[in-house]
C-alpha cells in the first residue's frame, strides 16, 4: 500500500478511487500484505464506509481465491517485526501505519500512529 505516512483510510480511499476509475479491473486490487491489511481493517471498520469500499474489499477477496485463498493466507507464517517471533498470519496482527507484522502484546511501534489489525 503506497504512502505509509498517510492514514489507512486515505490509502484505501485512493486505491478504491483508482480501481473504480479504471473500470474495476483486477489490475488494481490488492494482494499479499496489502490485502491482509485492507481485509483485516475492513472487517473491523466495515460499517464506517460506503458500498464502494465494501465492493473493493469483496473483489480483492475473490481475486485471492475467496475463502480458500484467505484460509491459505492465514496458514502462512510471518515474523512479527516488533518481537521477532514467527507465527501463522491467523495469530499475527499488522500495523496499518508502518505495515509491519506485530502482535497486540508488543504494543505500539514508537511514534507510529497505526492500528494493529
Amino acid at each position: 500500500m503506497p504512502d505509509c505516512g498517510a492514514p489507512i483510510e486515505e490509502r484505501i480511499s485512493r486505491l478504491v478511487e483508482v480501481w473504480i476509475r479504471d473500470g474495476r479491473g483486477r489490475d488494481h486490487l490488492v494482494t499479499g500484505k496489502a490485502f491482509f491489511a485492507v481485509h483485516s481493517w475492513h472487517l473491523r471498520h466495515w460499517t464506517d464506509h460506503d458500498i464502494a469500499w465494501a465492493e473493493f474489499a469483496a473483489a480483492a477477496y475473490d481475486s485471492i481465491g475467496g475463502d480458500d485463498g484467505w484460509k491459505a493466507m492465514l496458514r502462512e507464517r510471518a515474523v512479527r517485526e516488533s518481537c521477532g517471533d514467527r507465527y501463522r498470519l491467523e495469530n499475527t496482527g499488522l500495523c496499518t501505519g508502518c505495515m509491519r507484522y506485530a502482535c497486540y502484546a508488543c504494543g505500539a511501534h514508537g511514534s507510529c500512529p497505526g492500528e494493529i489489525v
